[in-house]
């Protein structure tokens, strides 16, 4: 066993247990490549990721990202909110996250962005019930032609390190990288818009406790979410006086009330369900669904535990009568779909 390198990833004490494989020079690129989340406490981890060079060693250290990355998403699962993002902060410790998938461009946008505030992460975000953020900064995966990705550590490229105060989220931003723009744009997005886009780039969300809930109840206090649109990212560096300081538009919202134990149809199928603009927005065996048209009516109709009769009435109630057809047999249908959808339960 050549040594251990502990780090601070997202919290947590990481601990990469390195083999005696590891030449001189490579020791010193794993420290190098991960100087920038080195820990400076001193104890027992909170958990260890092995690490051996094996055969090629630049896929090795690919490989050991990712793995730190999948064991630290793993130990905090139910216990924060966890982003697929690119993470910056300012010298008061503000934080804006930008989230998007991989691919849409967080490294290169951690890059510019870190050359101008903190580094936080360009991997994820983790954030608390009370805000609060930990760092993960981990090497910057930099793809190169045929070869795996490169992994450099905040400082070879030029990235600040974070301030002495405590991080804190105070805005949450979906990227959208559009070559046809002649300058970025920063617009607020409703709830409603932005689940569909948040929630397939988090980790662990089924295992949060009302997790539709915890993430609306955090567009609120960050102000609302907002979408960057921008041409590239040496763009984006003018716009974070106002990432840091104006907010967004937060969309009002409510939980969906809950199942009882009458009538026809129930919804106790699904994890958490909100209000907000008029639609339904539910999460059901981990898949998100917006319910709009009819459908909000119907689901919270069965949800109030109404028989067949007051689940149309309350449809009639709200939309009219159909200009054509029978109102009965149109809700009969879209109820159905509810049923197959999986966010209604026939008793």
């Amino acid at each position: 066993m050549t040594g251990a390198l502990d780090l601070d990833v997202l919290g947590l004490r990481v601990r990469i247990e390195l083999d005696d494989d590891l030449a001189d020079q490579q020791l010193r690129q794993v420290q190098q490549a991960w100087s920038g989340a080195a820990s400076a406490e001193n104890g027992a981890p909170d958990l260890t990721v092995p690490f051996s060079a094996g055969a090629d060693f630049d896929r090795a250290m690919e490989r050991l990202t990712v793995d730190v990355t999948l064991a630290a998403l793993a130990a905090l699962r139910g216990r924060t909110l966890m982003f697929h993002a690119a993470g910056i902060a300012d010298e008061d410790g503000r934080v804006a996250a930008f989230v998007g998938p991989s691919g849409r461009g967080k490294t290169t946008l951690s890059r510019e962005l870190g050359r101008h505030s903190a580094y936080v992460s360009d991997e994820t975000v983790a954030v608390d019930s009370e805000l609060r953020v930990h760092a993960y900064r981990k090497p910057l995966s930099v793809v190169r032609d045929g070869a795996p990705k490169q992994q450099v550590s905040p400082a070879d490229a030029g990235l600040r390190d974070l301030p002495e105060k405590a991080l804190r989220l105070t805005s949450l931003v979906l990227m959208e990288r559009d070559g046809e723009l002649d300058q970025p744009e920063i617009v607020p997005i409703s709830l409603a818009d932005a689940l569909p886009e948040i929630v397939p780039q988090m980790s662990y969300l089924r295992d949060q406790d009302k997790p539709l809930q915890a993430i609306a109840a955090l567009s609120d206090a960050v102000g609302g979410i907002r979408r960057l649109r921008y041409p590239d990212s040496s763009s984006v560096p003018a716009l974070l006086p106002e990432f840091m300081t104006s907010t967004g538009l937060a969309s009002p919202w409510q939980p969906a009330p809950g199942a009882v134990a009458s009538g026809p149809y129930s919804v106790d199928v699904v994890d958490d369900a909100i209000v907000t603009d008029g639609f339904v927005i539910v999460m059901a065996d981990a898949t998100l669904h917006v319910l709009d048209g009819i459908a909000p009516a119907i689901w919270l109709a069965c949800g109030r535990g109404a028989e067949f009769d007051g689940i149309v009435d309350a449809v009639v109630t709200e939309f009219g009568a159909p200009p054509e057809g029978e109102a009965h047999a149109l809700v009969q249908q879209a109820t159905d779909e509810l049923v197959t959808a999986g966010v209604l339960r026939r008793r």
